[in-house]
């Protein structure tokens, strides 16, 4: 009886349930897979995993787009839809691109962690879409090339997707080895991948070293690789678990939460959004070529100027005169954009410091804000070429500050040299001359290394570049600071300090009188050399201090302000014959050189460098011309004796 009991019980437990026989007779009849099971906790169970998929995938959507803008939600920024717009028709800011996960903000060439990093990404937003229409079926797979579409900001890569489930997923396209109708789905995305290459290619690769070249090819691989590989581990633990619901939700897991701890780990939020900065930088204060609205300014103005008209020359003039206008006056409108700028700029150095302050690029940050508040419109550049140009090589007051801290805590780095000289011009401008000199001196002693081995950010085989595949720049390396000439116009305003205090005037003619009662308020480092009326502003520190000990340091700058090469020449000339022993004559030397050459008299050129060697051998200048005379001609020059 016991047996016979036993026997009934194990039969009852053994009985196949609804959804397992609604299962074997799919097997029978065709494909088997989450839905093929009727019963109702199978159901709920698929809808819920599903759903917990859907969330998942949306996670690696959202940092997908967050890798390559830094904002987390892309439908909640402003401008979407038209970003969305521009994404669709291949135009636009430059986070529209699939290449730009691999340039910007952080490029693979710079950071070479990010290889896994986006090529798991990838894979995971190829791979799983295709398993969900092969597991759940075609139209369970819409809200993942939805998130991939809306959420990821990459309409063409979703309409690939739309393209490879269909094939991997829906009659006549599916087999019945499902590994293969996966792989078969997966040769829309690979074209897709391939054409990025080749717009990646087009813009970046093929100016670069080949071997960082391999550095943006590597993450497509990666990514065809780990997609093949997550489509034959999904389709097996499918199978081992008669396709019942949870197969993707596991391994999905893994795709979104690997990148994601690689990029913490080895990478960081911080380095992402201080590429943000960087790039907003370069976006404020980059060129603009000014001529076309110019040009259509002066022309509107021609046309609606009443009877007799002026002459079309005369017109572009005033056109021009009334830009000159508004770009160096403080209250018109570019200088508010400036202003704006500034300040926006300001903030967000500030915010970047008090959220990353341990970060390795919060030096940069700092540096980028007293850059910043440095930022000037060259006025002469504009009406000689029409264009808008910056530059922040007179420095503001207002940067004082900031400089300071850079340069207490980054002494020895490039940044450290930058804020030195900043703050020496600063220190003389307002008087205090023995402390610049103090300041030059020591930045002279810390960065005036042998030419062969200075180091600088923008020169090939320095400390600041990387040495390998796999190596990362310093942070301080995509600031592209040019040392050595930072190093050199340290050189200048130290020889210009030591060697002019006036036994009569003081230091009134280059830091300006300090006296209340002082006609002439400003000295030679007040005026600002790409001012329009820079060389008036000259001419009358000559006649406010007569035969002061600068007179040949005010007449280098009068000639290097000559309109002519000509003029150039002439005054350069004329300064050597007059001042030929004082301070500014290496220079002098120096600048004659060149303009000789680019007058087309290049045997005087050398014959200028030669003498500056021969006469002031330990000069800095002297190192300049070595670089112009280059080592054949030097060897001529030595042999001759000069």
């Amino acid at each position: 009886m016991a047996d016979a009991v036993e026997r009934v019980s194990s039969g009852a437990q053994n009985k196949p349930t609804p959804g397992d026989r609604a299962v074997g007779s799919v097997r029978k009849s065709g494909m088997t897979d989450v839905w093929s099971r009727s019963g109702s906790k199978y159901r709920i169970r698929a809808v819920v995993l599903l759903a917990v998929n859907v969330l998942l995938f949306a996670g690696a959507g959202s940092f997908a787009f967050w890798l390559r803008s830094g904002e987390r939600l892309a439908p909640a920024r402003e401008g979407y839809w038209d970003l969305l717009v521009q994404t669709f028709g291949g135009v636009g800011r430059a986070e529209v691109s699939l290449g730009s996960l691999l340039i910007g903000p952080i490029s693979v060439q710079d950071v070479p962690v990010l290889i896994p990093i986006v090529g798991l990404l990838m894979a995971a937003l190829i791979s799983i879409p295709i398993l969900v229409a092969i597991l759940y079926r075609f139209w369970s797979s819409l809200p993942f090339i939805a998130v991939v579409g809306f959420l990821a900001v990459m309409p063409w890569l979703a309409i690939t997707l739309l393209g490879s489930c269909i094939l991997a997923s829906v009659k006549p396209f599916r087999t019945r080895f499902r590994f293969m109708s996966a792989l078969i789905g997966l040769v829309p995305a690979i074209v897709y991948l391939v054409l990025a290459w080749g717009g990646t290619h087009e813009i970046v690769v093929g100016k670069i070293d080949p071997v960082d070249g391999i550095k943006f090819v590597a993450p497509w691989v990666l990514a065809i690789v780990a997609s093949a590989g997550v489509f034959a581990i999904v389709l097996a633990i499918a199978d081992l678990v008669d396709y019942r619901p949870g197969a993707v939700t596991p391994l999905l897991a893994v795709m979104f939460g690997l990148p994601v701890a690689l990029f913490e780990q080895h990478v960081g939020r911080d380095a992402l959004y201080y590429r943000l900065l960087e790039k907003r930088d370069q976006a404020h204060f980059a060129d603009v070529d000014a001529s076309v609205d110019w040009t259509r300014a002066a022309q509107k103005a021609w046309e609606q100027h009443p009877l007799p008209k002026p002459s079309w020359e005369a017109t572009k003039e005033i056109a021009a005169e009334k830009w000159l206008f508004e770009l160096a006056a403080d209250l018109g409108p570019y200088q508010s954009e400036l202003t704006k700028h500034q300040v926006e700029l300001s903030d967000r150095c500030d915010w970047f410091h008090k959220n990353f302050p341990d970060s390795p690029f919060a030096p940069n940050a700092l540096f980028i804000k007293a850059r910043a508040w440095d930022q000037r419109v060259d006025l002469r550049e504009f009406r000689r070429t029409k264009w808008i140009r910056f530059y922040d090589d007179f420095p503001n007051a207002a940067s004082r500050d900031t400089w300071r801290i850079l340069l207490e805590n980054r002494p020895q780095t490039a940044l450290g040299a930058v804020a030195g000289l900043k703050l020496a011009r600063l220190d003389a401008r307002e008087g205090d001359v023995d402390r610049a000199i103090s300041k030059l001196e020591a930045l002279i002693a810390r960065f005036d290394t042998p030419p062969a081995t200075i180091a600088s950010s923008d020169e090939p085989n320095s400390p600041g570049s990387p040495k390998s595949v796999l190596d990362r720049e310093t942070p301080e390396a995509s600031l592209r600071i040019p040392l050595r000439r930072v190093v050199l116009e340290a050189h200048r305003l130290h020889d210009l300090l030591v060697s002019n205090r006036d036994p009569l005037y003081g230091y009134d003619p280059i830091s300006g009188s300090r006296s209340a009662t002082a006609a002439q308020r400003y000295g030679l480092l007040d005026r600002d050399p790409r001012h329009d009326r820079y060389v008036d502003h000259l001419r009358s520190i000559k006649r406010q201090y007569p035969k002061c000990q600068i007179e040949d340091n005010i007449d280098l700058e009068l000639a290097i302000a000559a309109p002519s090469e000509a003029a150039k020449i002439h005054g350069l000339e004329a300064l050597l014959e007059r001042f030929h022993d004082r301070d500014a004559a290496p220079e002098a030397l120096l600048r004659l050189g060149i303009a000789y050459r680019a007058a087309g008299r290049a045997r005087k050129g050398d014959e200028a460098f030669a003498q500056l060697i021969r006469r002031f051998p330990e000069s800095i200048w002297a190192r300049q011309a070595n670089d112009h005379v280059g080592p054949m001609r030097r060897v001529t020059v030595t042999r001759a004796g000069l």
